[in-house]
């Protein structure tokens, strides 16, 4: 895999962004005089970056997706929840296509969940009819509840930790967009929408920019080898950034093996669960956003791709019962990544006509496209001090050839390869597997 996957999320709010948009006179975030009153600026408070190659920005009011009191946050708790159940077919199959049988990797199953949201915005007919199958909705509308449930419900920054979900559209001066589909990305997503020219390298730039402010910067290396044609008409994107330390720390190292070389662990003793289940034992450590990143170390005589297999995010959510005991943890630092197309693995899953001539993005734009790749980077890293993961799904719709995440004692060592889990009431922000420290 040589790409990075980020999804940009189209939200237009414009007829036809080539005939009725000015330059900015000046560059970074400075926008047109006669759009100013119009444009909220949150999505890009304490960002500096520079957007000169961005003609137009049409920026999303992301205020309108944040709890305003604990009543706000607590109201629809259950209905996220349920979203989280409705969706881990889709996450479960995502996770096996993407990272079973290859090195270690991440992937973030909520990412992407985002990014076809946005695709499924875009299309019609049976294009937007698989989309909606594969993440198990019944409608559009349906789609549109969940996905502001899950927007919702992963946004928060504050002393607990950090995690932003961010959505933008990128497109192709000349493309007629229509206005209906372009409201819904901007207010049922929260996507932000920019237009250019594809073969301007400011433009890219911009672009590249945006992925780098929306993940902190944790995923330069692979946003700096992304590469987008010129003849691309629209590129939808969408990031995950997430920051958090454990609720209680690791204050004790002690050295040790993993995979049989030597390592150092972080170690601590503190009463929790353990979980048995078909060829795996897991652990599930509490955040300090009340969050959790679940280890799962396979039997010895199972793998990695075995524990995959039976559907880790399932197991989550089935409420499973584990047993109490005061455990003594090690845990390896580490830090991994993964980066590329994965396009393939989408198609597997079941969406197929989009990418094909058959595909029908006609809710967005009557110019004929589809989708040509889709590419993920991921990374996610833990210490002692805690865990900071980002991603980004890119999709790139084209009209011409496509491109090429005193109690009973327990020791729990994940002193050989595991996989782990950063969730949030069901719904995974990441996966991964780590094969190496």
């Amino acid at each position: 895999m040589k790409r990075i996957l980020s999804v940009i999320t189209a939200a237009a709010a414009l007829l036809s962004l080539a005939a009725c948009v000015k330059a900015p006179e000046e560059t970074g975030n400075t926008r047109p005089k006669e759009t100013k009153e119009a444009v909220t600026y949150e999505p890009y408070k304490g960002v500096s970056g520079d957007y000169s190659g961005a003609k137009f920005a049409s920026i999303a009011d992301l205020t309108a997706s944040s709890p305003d009191d604990s009543d706000g946050y607590y109201k629809n708790i259950k209905a996220y929840r349920s979203c989280g159940d409705g969706l881990t077919a889709f996450y479960d199959k995502l996770n096996q296509k993407v990272l079973e049988g290859g090195d270690a990797g991440a992937v973030s199953p909520v990412n992407v969940y985002m990014a076809l949201s946005l695709l499924a915005e875009c299309a019609e007919g049976s294009s937007r009819a698989e989309i909606l199958d594969v993440l198990g909705v019944k409608s559009i509308e349906e789609l549109r509840e969940q996905s502001k449930l899950v927007w919702f419900y992963n946004n928060r920054d504050d002393e607990q930790g950090k995690s932003m979900l961010a959505n933008s559209v990128w497109l192709s001066s000349g493309l007629p967009v229509k206005e209906a589909c372009a409201e819904h990305l901007k207010k049922d997503h929260y996507a932000s929408a920019f237009a250019g020219d594809f073969g301007d390298e400011k433009y890219i730039n911009a672009l590249k920019q945006w992925l780098s402010d929306m993940t902190n910067g944790l995923l330069d290396n692979s946003i700096n080898g992304l590469v987008i044609p010129p003849d691309t008409a629209i590129v939808l994107a969408s990031t995950l950034y997430y920051k958090t330390k454990w609720y209680t720390a690791y204050e004790e190292t002690e050295e040790g093996k993993f995979d049989g070389e030597p390592c150092v662990f972080n170690k601590k003793v503190n009463d929790n669960r353990i979980y048995k289940g078909k060829g795996f034992t897991a652990y599930a450590e509490r955040l300090s956003d009340n969050n959790r990143m679940w280890f799962f170390l396979p039997d010895k005589n199972k793998t990695v791709d075995d524990v995959l297999k039976t559907g880790v995010i399932s197991y989550i959510n089935n409420d499973p019962f584990g047993i109490e005991y005061e455990v003594t943890v090690r845990m390896p630092d580490f830090d991994i990544s993964l980066n590329g197309s994965i396009k393939d693995a989408l198609r597997d899953i079941g969406i197929s006509e989009c990418m094909t001539d058959k595909a029908d993005f006609s809710a967005l734009t009557d110019d004929s496209l589809f989708l040509s790749d889709v590419i993920h980077a991921c990374r996610v890293k833990a210490d002692k001090d805690g865990v900071e993961g980002a991603a980004f799904t890119v999709m790139a719709l084209a009209g011409s050839a496509p491109f090429e995440l005193m109690k009973l004692k327990y020791d729990f060592t994940l002193d050989r390869p595991f996989v782990f889990v950063i969730e949030n009431g069901g719904t995974p922000l990441f996966t991964g597997v780590v094969n190496e420290v």
